[in-house]
């Protein structure tokens, strides 16, 4: 049974055509892999997720060594 919903979602299942509307969970889908309804294929809104920030280059200065950070060990 169609229901007559918007096609504006992030994932719909192609089996039993349950739609997910938000961003998050479109994340926790593409982790389960299957639609936790009837484990029928999901089609994504958007084929893949935006590219995950690049870390921050940092430096191998004195700053970050263990005991700068952790303070000293105790003896």
């Amino acid at each position: 049974m169609r229901l007559l919903m918007s096609d504006d979602f992030a994932v719909r299942c192609t089996s039993c055509e349950f739609t997910w509307n938000t961003a998050a969970m479109a994340d926790g889908l593409r982790v389960l892999g299957a639609c936790p309804k009837c484990k029928g294929a999901l089609e994504f809104r958007d084929d893949a997720p935006p590219p995950a920030p690049a870390a921050p280059a940092r430096d191998a200065d004195a700053s970050a060594a263990p005991h700068m950070v952790l303070g000293l060990p105790r003896i």
